[in-house]
């Protein structure tokens, strides 16, 4: 596994509420929640970038939070190995998580998946780390096994909690292998996180073709600050 980064931006909880990075986290929200095409399934979003994980983290991190307090149960994904920290960004420690599930030759059920499922400070939000198991060739060998993870995570919110909810992925940059293309190959929605001053105008438009290859659905970039 990777190191966790030791540079983190703030929570959407760190925040005033009436501040304008507030109110732009929960418009994002309320834009995707609006284009939800069924209110009777959970949705699940990939969040990747060209290449800046640490940016696209924190708005993944963000976006789950503010999903949370809009009273829908939401879990965050760390699906991207190589630099482990949304555990140290909710004050968790680092234990077994996705990793360690796609490691193991069970089926991966609502019960099992529970078992790795981290309640945060925030209520309705669940982290599923990134986790201890060593993955060198990343998500490619377990490819097969990533639509039954997210099956498997919806029946966990919808029958275990009640009503559908948000699965909210952050994945490996773009242009950093095959496993963001992968995971949005699998999912409802991918949008593709672009830092201003910092992601270059090839990168985005590499990272968007990469995407659009893999038949992710890619539905809107995010633009945010470094």
């Amino acid at each position: 596994m990777g190191e966790s980064h030791t540079q983190m931006q703030p929570l959407l909880s760190d925040y005033d509420p009436g501040s304008a990075y507030v109110e732009a986290v929960f418009s994002l929200f309320a834009t995707i929640r609006l284009n939800w095409e069924s209110q009777q399934r959970s949705l699940a979003l990939l969040l990747t970038s060209p290449s800046h994980p640490e940016e696209q983290a924190t708005v993944a991190a963000n976006l789950a939070i503010a999903s949370a307090q809009s009273g829908l149960p939401t879990v965050l994904i760390e699906a991207y190995m190589r630099h482990p920290g949304l555990s140290q960004r909710f004050g968790l420690s680092q234990g077994p998580g996705l990793s360690d599930m796609l490691l193991q030759d069970q089926a991966l059920t609502p019960q099992q998946v529970s078992r790795y499922l981290l309640p945060t400070f925030i209520p309705h939000l669940w982290l599923l780390s990134s986790g201890t198991g060593e993955m060198p060739h990343g998500l490619a060998p377990y490819a097969a096994r990533l639509p039954e993870l997210l099956q498997s995570l919806r029946r966990f919110l919808e029958e275990g909690q009640g009503q559908p909810g948000l699965l909210v992925v952050h994945g490996a940059p773009a242009l950093e292998g095959a496993d963001a293309s992968l995971l949005g190959a699998c999912v409802d929605q991918t949008f593709l996180i672009v830092v201003l001053g910092r992601s270059t105008r090839m990168a985005t438009k590499k990272a968007s073709e990469q995407l659009q290859r893999a038949r992710a659905r890619l539905s809107g970039v995010i633009l945010t600050q470094g």
